[in-house]
């Protein structure tokens, strides 16, 4: 009944009607059946070839034949060899569902207006950490992952990730910044999460083949844009209540073309940077005093979704949060770092506390002032007594780099910075050393591979 189905039905469902018939012989104890099955699968290959699907799956280790098959736009099941089950258990595969694929073509007038935004690109690289150890990974060609109903991510936040950016250089070579900076803080997140720690050179070697897999998608050099590079550890396993904790565990890194976080924050070429305004939240923590706030974990964002949303509905563009214990000292915009230059412009602050997520970008940018000669100063900075020394105040993180804050309202008082001026110097100083305009004196960016051709 598969050879006779008809020429004229749509591919994905002769795949599929292929896929759960071979499934189904499968399943047959007897022995006459192995021979129907191999021919379902060749029939499903010969289906995947019709389509003409390029082989964008890697070899695995053992190299099977499976590891050979053809990937489709969305990964079926059926082009490989179902997973080995004992006579009493049962396999379902799934499909996912149906969505476009980014084109770089659909690109070609939007490189250097991309906003902040998410869009299915080649695919994405995942590792599988079991019995106490890495897989050797997998490239995967579709924006959706099989996770159990009860994995700890899902049910207990068990689950951290990281931030960082790719650049098309003016030198023709794609280049990654700092990104052993970004693995140790995965470390020390997996750590306080109770998750197998990420090696850094799997790290690195998972965040390059992800680039090199969407190289397409990097922006060209000049459009003031990167590649955003999103890797995840999660706790893929299942857990019913805290212990014992998961046994599988996953990560993987999918990436983006990306412009400005802050898209409304001002037209930095111009020369004219208007700036956001902030709110100091009264009746929200971000983060509690020893808790996870010094990590990147999945559940601190979510903290702040209520706070956010509610005050970019009363006008503002972000929230500041104070520390939980005293509502005294100052901690971290929504998504950023805080940094305040002094109004002799000697000094760059920003502020300690063990509830702080340390960005990579304030820290190098730390080094780029001291560069300059500036007193570098990473202390607690008191709200009240210390908000108007400053002349200048920016949010710092990877997806931002700097943005200006041009006001910050606590109750009925609104405290406005001058300018931005030494910010704003830093900033470039950085960034032309990110497209390769200026000197890597530091060793801060890693050779990847050379720009696409195909933009």
């Amino acid at each position: 009944s598969i050879e006779r189905l008809p020429r004229v039905a749509p591919w994905r469902q002769r795949a599929q009607l292929v896929f759960h018939s071979a499934m189904m012989m499968r399943r047959l104890a007897a022995r006459p059946c192995k021979a129907a099955f191999q021919r379902a699968l060749a029939a499903a290959s010969r289906a995947a070839a019709s389509r003409s699907l390029p082989d964008a799956a890697p070899a695995t280790a053992a190299g099977t034949a499976a590891s050979a098959q053809p990937w489709s736009d969305v990964e079926l099941p059926g082009l490989r060899a179902p997973p080995v089950s004992m006579p009493d258990e049962e396999v379902y595969s799934y499909l996912t569902p149906s969505f476009r694929k980014t084109r770089p073509e659909d690109l070609a007038d939007k490189w250097g207006s991309l906003g902040f935004q998410i869009r299915p690109l080649n695919g994405y690289i995942r590792y599988t950490h079991q019995n106490g150890a890495w897989d050797v990974g997998q490239f995967v060609p579709a924006p959706y992952i099989l996770l159990h109903i009860n994995s700890g991510a899902l049910h207990y936040g068990v689950s951290c990730f990281e931030g960082l950016k790719a650049f098309a250089c003016k030198d023709g070579m794609v280049r990654l910044m700092n990104p052993t900076m970004n693995a140790k803080r995965m470390q020390e997140g997996a750590i306080k999460l109770r998750m197998p720690q990420v090696p850094t050179d799997l790290f690195i070697t998972a965040v390059s083949e992800a680039i090199k897999r969407n190289v397409d998608f990097v922006p060209p050099y000049g459009n003031n844009a990167s590649m955003y590079i999103r890797p995840l550890l999660f706790a893929s396993g299942p857990m019913l209540g805290l212990a014992p904790l998961a046994e599988e565990y996953t990560f993987f890194v999918t990436v983006m073309p990306a412009g400005g976080y802050f898209s409304k924050a001002g037209d930095k070429t111009s020369g004219v940077e208007e700036g956001i305004d902030a709110k100091v939240m009264e009746d929200h923590d971000r983060a509690a005093p020893r808790g996870t706030g010094a990590v990147k974990a999945a559940g601190n964002y979510a903290a702040d979704l209520e706070p956010v949303h509610g005050a970019k509905a009363q006008g503002f563009g972000t929230t500041l949060y104070l520390d939980a214990k005293e509502r005294r000292y100052i901690e971290e915009f929504s998504v950023c770092n805080f940094v305040g230059i002094t109004k002799d412009r000697k000094k760059f602050v920003t502020p300690a506390s063990e509830a702080i997520l340390a960005s990579t970008t304030n820290r190098m940018l730390q080094q780029l002032a001291k560069d300059e000669g500036m007193t570098v100063e990473h202390r607690p900075i008191d709200f009240d007594k210390e908000i108007e020394d400053f002349a200048e105040v920016g949010m710092v993180g990877t997806a931002a780099v700097v943005v200006r804050v041009r006001s910050i309202t606590r109750g009925d008082r609104v405290y406005k910075t001058e300018s931005f001026d030494t910010l704003s110097r830093l900033r470039a100083r950085f960034t032309a050393i990110q497209c390769g305009d200026a000197p890597d004196v530091h060793g801060w960016m890693m050779d990847v591979c050379p720009v696409s051709t195909n933009q």
